[in-house]
């Protein structure tokens, strides 16, 4: 039976899977991979160390698709975004700088002062912060590291390098393309201006691809099967997106380490500048993410410290929270744990308890831990509503942190909307072979691949109308914390 294979690198892991011609996943291979700290404030990712771990998964999944069938097309799905310096041969310069990194703060803010920010939204539909958009770290490499920068041959991200490595093309999709801060995404092209305001030489820019087109065939001399064509792919979330076929006008939740709520519309004129905004896989096509960054870090960071020597397992974060009542006794919680994203856009905010008393209990402290989380996502879902005037009644949720029932009921009761809980978990690597099934003639159209898993929801969560109406006191009190904290965050976090 004819397969098609998606590769899907997170943040923290690599997923290889491999789909049959009847939309069925299987197959999927995993290695968790680290993240690196070298200095305060600098992230980086071994590039190396991922395209072994990548080569050797997909040669898994290569191997077991041969023995009952054949292999008609690869894609390619990554997080967005990172920096990476490859010199003619595609080999990197140096670790790719990530999303994370703030070591480009100095760029930044020349960059707003040379371009303007009304300029760089223009043509990005983005505001500019380090690292997020990654041409401040792109400048920074060329500022700190002028001779690699001269033999650099091609900057790009992730996607590039991987790419570079299974085909020998220099390529960038339009979804990644969108996230760095010199590209216009109305346009469909890298934009001359900011370029030559910023002083980037536009020929070490890679081409920018559709993501359903094939950017080459595989060519690994360590792999068993060579030739077989490799799409571009596109970003985690687009492809996400993708696979559970949210059409414009529509939403959904990715709940990981960050939470997000993405929503799909065909008018860029709609664009928030508090959203991270991006190409969509199909042309004239926009998406935008109302990001929280560390929602699901701060539950983790909870059960690391405070529960996991006791022994507890994960069941607790769904357990404990439900000993303390709705507005878990006085205790408020801002989630900006190492500063935030939508809708505030403060790298100096911190994750802060307020309304602590000698009655708190540690069950009140993790309850406002999810209450907090779901505060923050109302905020963002007010913005889709109130901007881009977009009305939902049930929200598709994925990943990880979307399986805590009573995270999800919380957020059902904040949000007043149903939270379907999706059964397919592994939307990266299906968006990935997806897009490997178009390009394999297996659908014809977008909609028609991404029809497939529109419907597969394990369960819904209601909300409980009752406490709805109390919800919506306690948000109108949360919105009153950070801004009375934001100018003590800014003089705290240096001190």
């Amino acid at each position: 039976m004819s397969h098609v294979i998606g590769i899907d690198i997170g943040t923290s892991g690599i997923k290889v899977g491999a789909m049959n011609q009847n939309g069925e996943l299987g197959l999927i291979e995993y290695q968790p991979y680290s993240l690196h700290y070298p200095q305060k404030g600098w992230v980086e990712i071994d590039l190396k160390d991922i395209w072994h771990r990548t080569k050797e998964l997909l040669g898994k999944v290569i191997h077991s698709v041969e023995s009952t069938g054949s292999v008609d097309a690869i894609s390619l799905s990554t997080f967005c975004n990172s920096s990476v310096f490859l010199d003619e041969a595609g080999e990197p310069l140096c670790p790719g700088i990530m999303y994370l990194d703030q070591r480009s703060k100095e760029e930044a803010e020349w960059i707003k002062e040379a371009v303007t920010e009304e300029k760089i939204y223009d043509i990005t539909k983005n505001r500019l912060e380090q690292g997020m958009y990654s041409v401040t770290s792109h400048l920074w490499f060329k500022n700190n590291r002028p001779a690699l920068y001269e033999r650099t041959h091609k900057w790009g991200n992730l996607s590039t390098y991987i790419l570079n490595k299974l085909t020998g093309s220099f390529v960038m999709d339009w979804t990644q393309a969108s996230f760095s801060g010199m590209y216009n995404i109305e346009e469909y092209s890298w934009s001359e201006a900011i370029c030559e305001q910023v002083g980037l030489e536009m020929e070490k820019l890679p081409e920018v691809v559709d993501p359903c087109s094939i950017v080459g065939e595989l060519n690994c001399s360590e792999l068993s099967l060579n030739g077989i064509p490799v799409a571009a792919g596109g970003a985690d979330t687009a492809s996400s997106t993708l696979a559970l076929g949210i059409q414009p006008g529509g939403v959904f939740e990715s709940v990981g380490t960050s939470n997000v709520l993405t929503a799909c519309t065909e008018n860029p004129g709609n664009l928030d500048k508090r959203f991270l905004n991006r190409c969509h896989i199909k042309r004239n096509q926009w998406l935008s993410h109302g990001a929280m960054s560390f929602p699901g870090a701060a539950i983790q960071w909870f059960y690391e410290e405070f529960l996991k020597e006791e022994n507890e397992s994960k069941q607790i974060l769904e357990e404990l929270p439900q000993q303390s009542p709705i507005g878990s006794n006085g205790v408020f919680f801002l989630p900006y744990m190492q500063g935030e994203r939508s809708p505030i856009w403060d790298p100096n905010a911190r994750g802060t308890f307020a309304g602590i008393s000698l009655n708190t209990k540690k069950a009140d402290m993790m309850r406002a831990i999810l209450e907090g989380c779901s505060f923050g996502l109302r905020q963002i879902h007010d913005i889709l509503v109130e901007t881009y005037k977009i009305e939902f009644k049930n929200l598709p949720s994925i990943g990880g942190g979307s399986t805590n029932q009573t995270w999800a009921q919380v957020k059902a009761n904040v949000l007043n909307k149903n939270i379907e809980m999706k059964s397919i978990s592994e939307t990266g690597v299906y968006g990935a072979c997806l897009i490997a099934g178009i390009s394999a003639g297996f659908y014809k159209t977008l909609e028609e691949a991404s029809n497939l898993v529109a419907n597969q929801t394990t369960q819904v969560i209601h909300p409980n109308l009752d406490e709805v109406s109390i919800y919506n006191e306690h948000f109108n009190v949360f919105n009153e914390l950070y801004p009375s904290l934001k100018q003590f965050f800014a003089k705290s976090i240096n001190l």
